[in-house]
């Protein structure tokens, strides 16, 4: 079993944002927050058309990360309505383990305010804790700024660069820089 219990930080408004593992509960409201970050479409691998799941299948996958002691769901919760998310999954095969991937959005009016800045902190401490983390890794999109800085702000550094990795349209393509922290000694 994964999880954290939930912690609070305070954002640059002032207002208290909520941490906590997400749960088979949170299905709808995930998927409701999914498509509004779909809408923006700025930095997003999955199309829009791509993402098509329903609540069931949500919640089934909510629950095999909650189950599984190396991977994590964290929902960022402000007056009760859900502002950002993120997953981290580690390595399936034995050598690989010791590493995970995470994946992280905020929802637009909420990109300047700490939202990241907090899931990272709770990945971040709880890969600390666990027996098996010992490196977080991440791709973004080049043209991610914000993104990039807030990751280097936590620590993490560049391993490298997938160039043309994503194809944004007939001959628009998008470089996706490789990061990772080390999160033990």
């Amino acid at each position: 079993m994964s999880k954290i219990e939930p912690q609070e930080y305070e954002l640059k408004n002032g207002e208290k944002l909520v941490i906590r593992t997400a749960v088979p509960d949170d299905a709808r409201a995930l998927l409701g927050y999914a498509h509004v970050i779909f809408a923006e479409d700025l930095y997003n691998v999955t199309t829009r058309e791509e993402f098509d799941k329903g609540v069931e299948e949500e919640s089934k996958w909510i629950q095999e990360h909650y189950d599984k002691p190396a991977h994590l769901t964290l929902a960022a919760e402000l007056n009760s309505s859900l502002v950002g998310f993120l997953s981290f999954e580690n390595g399936s095969r034995k050598r690989l383990q010791h590493q995970g991937t995470l994946h992280m959005s905020v929802n637009p009016r909420f990109m300047t305010e700490g939202v990241g800045t907090a899931l990272l902190k709770s990945l971040i401490g709880w890969a600390k804790e666990n027996h098996v983390i010992e490196k977080v890794t991440l791709e973004v999109f080049v043209t991610n700024e914000a993104a990039i800085r807030l990751y280097r702000k936590m620590g993490f550094l560049e391993e490298g660069r997938r160039v043309r990795h994503v194809k944004i349209a007939d001959g628009k393509y998008v470089d996706v820089i490789v990061m990772y922290v080390f999160v033990k000694d």
